[in-house]
């Protein structure tokens, strides 16, 4: 066997590459591989069909002992969830479901498990305080997504594992590896305190990929290899990232050819069009540029809207060679979690047929004929649906990889006729009371919010359900108020953070829009171009939140897929609006909808009654104290004298001329009079004196506004 083709728990945590996804993989690389394989000279693990949680355990004295189970990075910061906090997060995503048992008592388990153990081992594992973290799966009969798993089971993975900062929730670049293994060491001794519980815990078991019976997958797989890089003009030691370039760039003149006819578009532009198709650092405006102003919109269309059909065309032919030789690879590949396989892959076999029947009739609509036909091209047929394993996940040199065969395909053709939809997740999301599929990984709520009232609250709490986290997009734009000054960002996000601490959501997270149409910071969210960690993510679902009030369902969220990264799915629409209709929307003295216009009236007249009437119902106490606190300075005015204040205001106020400010700091106008002529200076006097007198009746008028409270 060879030594390098092993599981190690230092790989890449977290996530699991194709083949085809590792830039850096050449082809005698790739090759290597498929040898391997073949040969039965792969170790790894199964791949399951469960539902994530991160889990970690905090042995700090005087809490005896908690487990800790995160789905996010908001669970993180505050320090994980304990399995009733589990149960109730799951429980207000979906009321009177299965997912919520089977989360908490997995996490039970795991705490019984741990607590068998002596406090310096669970310190050894998970630091004093929950700081290391394990990527694990829930396994569960009652929460099927495609498989269905006969035991109970909390199965640790060998990669994902890593020490995550309280503060930001980010994971650090600490190496874990040889806490996971006191952590593997010590299973036994967890399995025996939990030998009678329904639920097991497990660490994902090593094993190796059985060999080929003979090498005709290897051959038919080396032997398409072979004539790709001979079509594209290629060597062994050619990259992934150096194959892709060769075959976008055909693609790219292609489309400028067809989609540009009145430009020469030279060499050097198509490069920085391919460049930025394949993320290579340069920026559509870059690549905008060359173009006369008139164009650039135009450019910006053709590229963004042909950017994953160029990337699905260059990929597709090694990622058919990859596909095919991974169906001969698991076929037959049982999974260790379930009890009778063929009997469950009968099951799914029968499943598959049964969509793929229904799809035909035309009940799904012809896009879904269309997704149908593409997905079957992969499978080929029924009988290739082989395994009741999701998969096999194995490293070399120190990259983990995935083969998944036909179950990708499998998911697609299944999730269309149970759920409807032709945008299918990879990973199925579960179904509320009124069979309506909305959980997602995440949603993404943009809006001026200047300020926020607790309308906008119900709103974010709606879509906290429907999400694993939330994202609030405020623009950074502020809202004048005369004798108030503004709102800005600031003001809005302490109220955002009042608001979210008492409603106790923890998975939302306000942001400033790096644009200033937050609308816009949607669309580079789920475009991602930039790679950013914190926005939407390859495999990921978002939900577009908005109201259906004047039409913000229709209005944008059409145009949100075209924008999205390859493999982010867009929901959007009617559908997965918020219809903002009852108490938490309403004026309960009017019946009229809040809106941030009567909020802001209620701020700039200091009108407690008013302002109370825009909180949340947990903050109502505390209006005065809130207005007081964010929209009036912190300085107490009635201390003041009213001269100082006036003088104080004055310099506060735009147009306060240098004179007024020679006044306030008690020093002598210097007038030249020999210099000028007598009604100069006494036309001065007059504009500076009426200026005064001006700003003092603002003053005056701001106060009486001040006394009133």
């Amino acid at each position: 066997m060879s030594t390098n083709l092993f599981l190690t728990e230092g790989g890449i945590a977290g996530h699991m590459s194709h083949l085809y996804d590792n830039q850096d993989l050449t082809f005698a690389k790739l090759k290597e591989i498929l040898n391997a394989a073949s040969n039965g000279e792969l170790e790894g693990t199964e791949k399951t069909d469960g539902q994530n949680l991160f889990i970690s355990y905090s042995a700090k004295r005087g809490l005896r002992g908690a487990a800790k189970g995160s789905r996010n990075k908001g669970h993180v910061k505050a320090g994980g969830l304990n399995p009733k906090e589990l149960y109730d997060f799951f429980e207000a995503a979906h009321p009177g479901k299965d997912l919520s048992k089977a989360f908490s008592e997995a996490l039970a388990t795991f705490e019984k498990s741990v607590k068998a153990l002596p406090t310096k081992t669970q310190v050894e594992i998970f630091g004093p305080d929950s700081n290391i973290w394990y990527n694990a799966e829930v396994m569960d009969s009652r929460t099927p997504n495609v498989v269905e798993y006969d035991t109970k089971s909390l199965v640790i993975h060998r990669a994902g594992h890593g020490e995550f900062d309280k503060e930001t929730g980010a994971k650090t670049d600490r190496d874990v590896s040889a806490h996971a293994k006191v952590l593997d060491a010590a299973l036994p001794a967890m399995q025996q305190a939990t030998d009678k519980d329904d639920y097991t815990v497990h660490v994902n078991a090593i094993r190796t990929l059985e060999a080929l019976e003979d090498d005709k997958a290897l051959n038919i797989a080396l032997e398409a290899l072979s004539r790709l890089q001979s079509d594209t003009g290629i060597g062994d030691d050619t990259t992934i990232t150096q194959f892709m370039v060769a075959r976008v760039a055909p693609l790219v003149a292609s489309l400028f050819d067809s989609g540009l006819t009145d430009y020469d578009i030279d060499q050097e532009v198509q490069k920085d069009a391919v460049s930025w198709i394949l993320g290579g650092g340069t920026t559509l405006n870059q690549v905008k540029d060359s173009f006369e102003k008139e164009d650039k919109a135009r450019v910006s269309e053709l590229l963004k809207g042909n950017k994953k059909v160029i990337l699905k065309q260059a990929i597709a032919p090694l990622e058919d060679i990859v596909h095919d030789f991974s169906v001969e690879m698991l076929r037959g590949l049982e999974s260790a979690f379930i009890l009778d396989n063929r009997k469950e892959v009968d099951r799914l076999q029968k499943e598959l047929n049964a969509a793929k029947e229904e799809i035909e009739s035309g009940a799904r609509g012809p896009e879904a004929i269309e997704i149908l036909m593409r997905q079957m091209k992969k499978i080929k047929k029924i009988e290739n649906f082989a395994t009741a394993a999701e998969g096999f996940v194995f490293d070399f040199e120190g990259v983990t990889y995935k083969f998944t065969g036909n179950f990708a395909p499998a998911n697609q053709i299944i999730g269309i006729a149970k759920y409807g939809r032709v945008s299918q997740p990879t990973t199925v999301m579960k179904e509320d009371e009124e069979g309506k599929n909305v959980r997602a990984d995440v949603a993404v709520i943009p809006g001026a919010f200047k300020p926020p009232h607790r309308g906008h609250l119900a709103m974010v709490a709606e879509y906290s359900k429907w999400a694993d986290r939330v994202v609030v997009f405020m623009s950074p734009l502020a809202r004048k108020m005369p004798g108030v000054g503004e709102i800005a960002f600031d003001e809005s996000y302490a109220l955002w953070e009042k608001y979210l601490s008492a409603a106790g959501l923890t998975n939302v997270s306000v942001k400033e829009s790096p644009v200033n149409s937050p609308v816009g910071a949607v669309f580079n969210f789920v475009a991602n171009e930039d790679n950013n960690p914190d926005w939407a993510q390859p495999g990921e679902t978002v939900i577009l939140g908005v109201s259906t009030k004047g039409g913000d369902d229709s209005r944008f969220t059409a145009d949100a897929q075209k924008y999205a990264g390859d493999d982010i799915i867009v929901l959007s629409g009617a559908e997965y609006a918020i219809d903002p209709n009852g108490p938490d929307f309403t004026d309960s003295r009017t019946g009229e909808p809040l809106s941030a216009t009567g909020m802001r009236e209620a701020i700039e007249n200091q009108d407690v009654g008013s302002f109370e009437e825009y909180l949340p119902k947990e903050l109502k106490g505390n209006a005065e104290v809130i207005l007081k606190e964010l929209f009036l300075p912190s300085t107490p005015l009635k201390t003041e004298s009213t001269s100082e204040l006036i003088f104080r205001m004055i310099n506060e106020m735009s147009g306060v001329t240098a004179i007024s400010g020679a006044v306030m700091a008690n020093k002598p106008i210097k007038r030249s009079k020999k210099k000028r002529k007598k009604k100069e200076i006494e036309e001065q006097d007059d504009n500076y004196y009426n200026e005064v007198n001006r700003i003092t009746d603002l003053v005056i008028n701001r106060l009486k506004g001040i006394n009133k409270q």
